[in-house]
């Protein structure tokens, strides 16, 4: 596989073209002397890395010292990227979970600092090996465009003493929350549930790309990318993509969402789960409050009860989340 690797840094762009898995590091020597260096970007194949600091090293020179997750450079010595599986299809994949499995968590990889993980896990990287309730949701239970420390579950594990834990997922629709509650409880048992639904009118998007099995939500924009490297370029991607979208203009009773929301109810009913739900939806809301065997949660705030928003300007901001809170604590 050819990989073209640029790292911009302040002061030029340094090129390498990789022969991978032949080839799994660029490395070049640097002096800055004596001033600071940023390093701004890397691309594979001129695809954007999501953090530029992740398997990097700055080896000083004439020194045993090495920096990791290098954000500048300031002294003499080599830097270097080391590239693996995981980052390559991360970039590929747009940081889509990608799985040789056709049944599997549905999720975005996601770096923190210098970590990286193929594991399906919650925001706050907690994971499951403690007493959890999970919390499902898209974007509004993710806590989209605000720090992990205010989305609501964070939030509720913080005035209840009890391990909330935020599995939210941003576009997810409810087969996506079906798909990933079912395999998290096979994995590891829970009682306890809490679900923020979504809109009715989003699904999940399947595809196989060779022996890789791609699995991401309809709401996903896949014409943004250039690089016929990227997944996003792939033919059997786009047309999966418009083939569930056109299923979903079709579907105008919204039957596939609550088939599957039916099914999400029946299986924590069979399987003992207390099970609590709200949306951010109204008709999403008023549907939920016809089902039995549920309980039902106080809707989420409206938008317009804050002025405050979250910094892309549209999605909920920390007090949307706090009000949510306050309203459902009782509840639980």
């Amino acid at each position: 596989m050819r990989i073209k690797v640029k790292i911009f840094i302040s002061t030029e762009t340094i090129e390498q073209d990789l022969k991978y898995p032949l080839q799994k590091k660029v490395s070049f020597a640097y002096d800055p002397k004596d001033k600071a260096v940023r390093v701004d970007r890397i691309t594979l194949n001129d695809i954007e890395s999501k953090n530029i600091f992740y398997n990097t090293s700055f080896a000083i020179a004439n020194s045993d010292t090495v920096l990791t997750s290098v954000h500048e450079i300031t002294k003499k010595g080599v830097y270097t990227l080391y590239l693996d599986d995981l980052y390559i299809l991360s970039h590929r994949s747009n940081n889509w979970h990608c799985s040789t499995h056709k049944e599997d968590f549905i999720f975005n990889y996601e770096f923190t600092n210098d970590s990286f993980t193929n594991d399906y896990r919650d925001r706050d990287h907690k994971y499951f090996d403690d007493y959890f309730v999970p919390c499902f949701g898209c974007s509004f239970t993710f806590g989209a465009f605000q720090p992990a420390d205010a989305a609501w579950p964070h939030l509720l594990c913080r005035k209840t003493g009890t391990n909330y834990i935020n599995l939210g997922l941003g576009g997810s629709g409810i087969d996506g929350i079906y798909n990933n509650l079912k395999l998290l409880h096979k994995k590891k048992q829970f009682d306890r549930c809490v679900i923020l639904f979504p809109t009715f009118e989003r699904r999940i998007v399947r595809c196989k790309l060779d022996d890789l099995y791609l699995g991401m939500y309809s709401t996903v924009d896949v014409t943004a990318e250039t690089s016929d490297f990227h997944f996003y370029n792939d033919s059997r991607l786009a047309d999966k993509m418009k083939q569930v979208r056109e299923s979903i203009f079709k579907d105008k009773d919204n039957r596939y969402s609550k088939i599957f929301l039916h099914k999400i109810i029946s299986y924590c009913q069979d399987q003992k789960i207390d099970l609590a739900v709200s949306s951010w939806v109204t008709d999403v809301y008023d549907y939920l409050k016809q089902q039995k065997n549920v309980k039902i949660l106080p809707k989420f705030p409206e938008l317009s009860s804050y002025n405050e928003r979250a910094d892309d300007g549209e999605h909920p901001h920390r007090k949307h989340y706090q009000q949510f809170v306050e309203d459902i604590v009782s509840f639980l």
